[in-house]
């Protein structure tokens, strides 16, 4: 595959969506010599699944892919053991090899929804992390002094507050950082909560004979409420989601980050958003642009003529106030209690939610026009329900 070295292209590549570049200059040199690069991205599958937030990172790895180069992802198998704490204020609950196995296929199968397969190559961090000896990571501490490690805002929080750090704490940009080292990587990619550990492997790859990594830190994407995301919170939007269901959640993201969405999950033209930005400004609605935002982004993870059939769904149900022709559907058995079904179909996170839902009045019967009011309620025939504003779901009865 020949490498694209067109200078508008990558400097558009270089500045949408891009919080920082280390350093930019170093790196579009790089881009534009025609050298096929290596690029690298490591994770840490502590869990199942993806949404359009860990999708900015993986849109702009696909972005270098379309110029021709090389992409590994890195399994932090050996790195998960450890856990990153680049943005907790407590120690992270560990995770088995056996959740880590379970979860690196569930990733897989999303992370390529985003990410050029046949231009990727999958590593263990476990292939030549196990393999160092203790003069190896020795030699590894060195590199950093304690003063830089408290210097990060998570650790300074923590120790100002006399909550305890573990020293494996400390070995985690170490080991992020070796990883570049033992696969020669050109650049690496990360958000702003990673710039510390992408900034270890440029740090450390001089000391081991190895041109430094340019680093790309992305911006981060806010929930669909405009707080930061998380999963406590509900506000984000699930890669797997069905097309209807990712369109609806498109649509209820609030009108002050509908452009922010365009520009770190779509490749819609810088020139087109601010374009929409400025019609919104001079008081057009912005509904109207967030069904081309809910149109692009359920066209990318599924098709277009998928998208368009999500357009009519969310049209008829939620504008005409009708019950959608299609919808996910459960089995379940007769006397099964709701909540339990809906927690192990995986349609609710946790057994708090189906509670705030039941006693916010928020599940809705479709089938008789009922509202669900028990935490307890047992199927007995087959229901249609509507969970919150914008989720339906057939439950057929075996």
């Amino acid at each position: 595959m020949k490498v694209v070295t067109d200078p508008k292209t990558i400097d558009e590549i270089l500045s949408r969506g891009v919080h920082e570049v280390f350093t930019k200059e170093e790196l579009r040199k790089k881009l534009l010599s025609g050298k096929r690069l290596h690029f690298k991205l490591g994770t840490d599958v502590t869990g199942s699944f993806l949404h359009l937030g860990h999708s900015v990172i993986h849109r702009k790895l696909r972005d270098f892919q379309e110029l021709g180069h090389k992409v590994t992802l890195i399994i932090g198998d050996f790195t998960t053991l450890v856990g990153d704490h680049s943005d907790k204020v407590d120690m992270r609950k560990e995770t088995t090899s056996e959740e880590i196995k379970e979860n690196e296929k569930k990733y897989k199968d999303q992370f390529f929804k985003t990410v050029i397969e046949r231009q990727t190559e999958i590593r263990h961090n476990s292939e030549w992390l196990k393999d160092l000896n203790f003069n190896d990571v020795i030699n590894l501490t060195k590199q950093f002094s304690l003063a830089q490690m408290l210097d990060r805002q998570s650790f300074m929080q923590r120790y100002k507050s006399g909550n305890e750090i573990g020293l494996d704490e400390f070995m985690y940009p170490l080991m992020q950082g070796y990883d570049s080292v033992a696969l020669k990587c050109d650049v690496e990619l990360g958000g702003t909560d990673q710039t510390f550990n992408l900034l270890a492997g440029r740090h450390i790859m001089p000391s081991f004979g190895l041109e430094p990594q340019s680093a790309v830190v992305m911006k981060l994407l806010l929930g669909s409420d405009g707080r930061p995301m998380g999963k406590s919170l509900q506000n984000f939007i699930p890669i797997s989601a069905t097309p209807s269901d990712m369109y609806g959640q498109i649509m209820s993201v609030i009108d002050d980050v509908i452009f922010d969405y365009f520009e770190l999950v779509t490749r819609v033209p810088i020139e087109e958003i601010n374009e929409m930005r400025k019609k919104v400004e001079s008081g057009a609605n912005p509904m109207q642009f967030k069904k081309i935002l809910a149109k692009e982004i359920v066209s990318f993870y599924h098709s277009k003529e998928e998208a368009e059939k999500a357009e009519e769904n969310f049209s008829s149900t939620f504008q005409k106030k009708e019950v959608p022709e299609e919808m996910e559907e459960i089995r379940a058995k007769t006397g099964e209690t709701l909540g339990e079904v809906l927690i192990t179909k995986k349609i609710l996170p946790s057994k708090s939610e189906w509670r705030r839902l039941v006693l916010s009045k928020s599940i809705h019967d479709l089938s008789g026009n009922t509202r669900i009011l028990e935490v307890s309620f047992k199927i007995k025939n087959n229901i249609i329900l509507k969970i919150g504003k914008k989720k339906f779901l057939k439950i057929n009865v075996k």
